[in-house]
């Protein structure tokens, strides 16, 4: 299975990610640690992590503040590039 992204709402300032491993019961072996937690939005604290598709869908977003799941689609280069 492959990797989606899962947004935390509402974390504050520098959120610690083997905290919320912990909190939304996630091992090490299903969160990509080096992506690790990505801040988007500094106003609302809002953060997003990468995990295995299968841990994603055992967090239930009505007891975490969590979205997701989300595609994590490999970008590439769209034709050769330009000299």
């Amino acid at each position: 299975m492959g990797k989606v992204l899962l947004t935390l709402h509402g974390r504050g300032e520098d959120p610690q990610l083997e905290l919320l491993m912990q909190e939304l019961r996630l091992l090490e072996e299903e969160v990509d640690i080096e992506y690790g937690l990505q801040l988007i939005d500094p106003v609302a604290g809002d953060y997003v992590i990468l995990v295995e598709e299968e841990a994603a869908r055992r967090i239930d977003p009505n007891q975490f503040s969590v979205s997701g799941p989300y595609s994590n689609p490999e970008i590439e280069t769209f034709g050769p590039p330009k000299t």
